[in-house]
């Protein structure tokens, strides 16, 4: 038989499906050459239910992701406050790697004065929003188009002439009809702006709908065009790797997708997706991302769920003996990244549906060398017995009594 190659994706961190590079899956992508991230831990991800930083807080997690290796960080929202100045400040004095920037938003009359601020607290780069969809416009903004796009142009020539870098969003951009949002992008990149976005503020898009919409804005517009996605749906993850199949060359991110609502598309996610599963060298120290996600995780307040991908607690537990036993032949048996390669450990817990054979190698582990076959069984079935009355796992320490009892 003319099999294919079996391991054409194994490498030291990683075993993804061979399907993932088939030319003829890929046909139709329009993958960018380079992708930067961009996290929003500081300003998305402390609007997440709950969740609050203190100054030094944000220090901290800004000096661990630019450790981790992230390419932009948005601070927050210049001219909000006397003290979200001074924090942003403060972050754009550490001598990061990474370029801090932060979001104004100039639908508000003191548009100009958040500007002003962007400057004064020593940011590179702001990303100019403004709500243009039906659904804002009308419920929310309560103007006409005309005077929307009026105040955009002027926002974004007047952040351009002081300097800035501008990236342009029409926030709720999933919900704007494409001939509007063609219009304006064109307009904001003739006033300055250097990149434009699409927000998928309510988290209301599909990956269909991502993908199309975002070639059609590459097609149509002459600057990069990022993404950011919102979780509503549980699509944050598959809008975000949609826009970068059409060409999305930004992407925005938070640590554990902390975010408004059911949150964004998480750092740890989509920093192995894009590696290990798209092949892009990002530059990103993903075996720092563990270490990350449990320091915001504490800070915030709010835990990692266990069964998270990547860093949850038990994204690389095994409980059935078939798959503990596979994993401990070679890890790549039942897993596509090695638990190690994001910070993580696996875990081969003892429980109902343990198999004799690993039981008998965690008690050898633990000197009983001399168990005939038949003792272990009868050790194993014991251990069963107890993890289906209690319905928990067995620690080691009650195996090896188990054990003891059994030799006596």
């Amino acid at each position: 038989m003319n099999q294919e190659n079996v391991y054409p994706t194994l490498g030291e961190d990683s075993c993804v499906s061979h399907y993932n590079l088939k030319e003829e899956a890929r046909r139709g992508y329009d993958l960018p050459e380079k992708i930067y991230i961009k996290d929003q831990t500081l300003r998305e991800g402390e609007q997440a239910a709950m969740s609050g930083f203190s100054l030094e807080d944000k220090i901290e997690i800004a000096r661990m992701l630019d450790d981790v290796g992230v390419h932009y960080i948005q601070a927050g929202y210049p001219g909000l406050s006397e003290s979200e100045n001074n924090m942003i400040r403060k972050i754009a004095s550490l001598g990061l790697k990474a370029t801090v920037g932060g979001i104004c938003l100039v639908y508000l009359p003191e548009w100009r004065q958040q500007i002003d601020s962007a400057l004064d607290t020593g940011m590179q780069w702001i990303s100019v929003v403004y709500g243009l969809s039906p659904v804002r416009l009308r419920n929310m903004m309560k103007v006409p188009l005309e005077e929307a796009v009026d105040r955009i142009l002027k926002a974004t020539e007047y952040a351009t002439s002081k300097g800035l870098f501008v990236q342009f969003n029409a926030t709720d951009t999933t919900r704007t009809p494409l001939e509007t949002l063609v219009n304006l992008y064109r307009k904001a990149v003739s006033a300055g702006a250097a990149m434009v976005g699409v927000s998928d503020t309510a988290g209301a898009m599909g990956p269909t709908g991502m993908r199309y919409l975002v070639r059609q804005l590459r097609q149509a517009i002459s600057v990069p065009v990022s993404v950011h996605s919102h979780n509503d749906l549980g699509l944050a993850m598959a809008n975000t790797i949609a826009a970068v199949e059409a060409g999305a060359s930004l992407v925005d991110v938070t640590v554990n997708g902390l975010g408004e609502r059911a949150g964004n598309a998480s750092l740890d996610e989509v920093a192995a997706v894009l590696t290990y599963v798209y092949g892009y060298d990002l530059g990103i120290h993903i075996n720092k991302l563990m270490l990350l996600s449990q320091k915001v995780a504490e800070l915030s307040g709010l835990p990692i769920p266990s069964a998270k991908p990547l860093v949850g607690e038990s994204a690389f537990t095994h409980t059935l003996g078939a798959h503990q036993w596979g994993v401990r032949q070679a890890w790549y048996v039942y897993e596509p990244v090695r638990a190690e390669a994001v910070g993580n450990q696996r875990l081969l817990p003892i429980g109902r549906l343990t198999h004799h054979l690993i039981v008998r190698d965690k008690l050898m582990e633990q000197g009983f060398t001399s168990l005939d076959d038949d003792s272990v069984r009868r050790i194993t079935e014991k251990v069963r017995v107890l993890a289906e009355r209690e319905s928990r796992f067995v620690t080691e320490k009650e195996l090896v009594e188990i054990a003891l009892r059994e030799t006596e």
